[in-house]
């Protein structure tokens, strides 16, 4: 019976870490200062899709976005969303980050 209270203690401590380690990384996310809308791409729109398209954005120190990487989304949402996050603008910072976001595309 004590070895199984040792592993729930264990597992416990893990989760634990992770949460807290989960936090600490979307704490430190920098806003968006300008938000561009992205342009719902005709073919997208006659196809009636819909979805969400998660993007990497390369950040510099002073906001501005440098590069931008597809991490998920159909296909037909993909360069409107790195489009769009292209012009975005973030608050600076110290130093440029990577910032994980989702771009949503609802029809009409």
């Amino acid at each position: 019976m004590l070895v199984g209270r040792k592993s729930f203690a264990t597992v416990f401590a893990i989760v634990g870490l992770l949460l807290i380690s989960a936090s600490a990384l979307f704490a430190d996310a920098r806003k968006v200062k300008k938000y561009v809308t992205p342009d719902y791409p005709a073919m997208a729109l006659k196809m009636r899709v819909s979805g969400v398209v998660t993007v990497k954005a390369t950040v510099s120190a002073d906001g501005s976005v440098e590069n931008v990487t597809v991490v998920s989304g159909h296909i037909l949402l993909k360069a409107a969303a790195t489009d769009c996050v292209k012009q975005w603008q973030f608050e600076p910072s110290s130093a440029g980050s990577v910032e994980v976001v989702a771009v949503t595309f609802k029809l009409p």
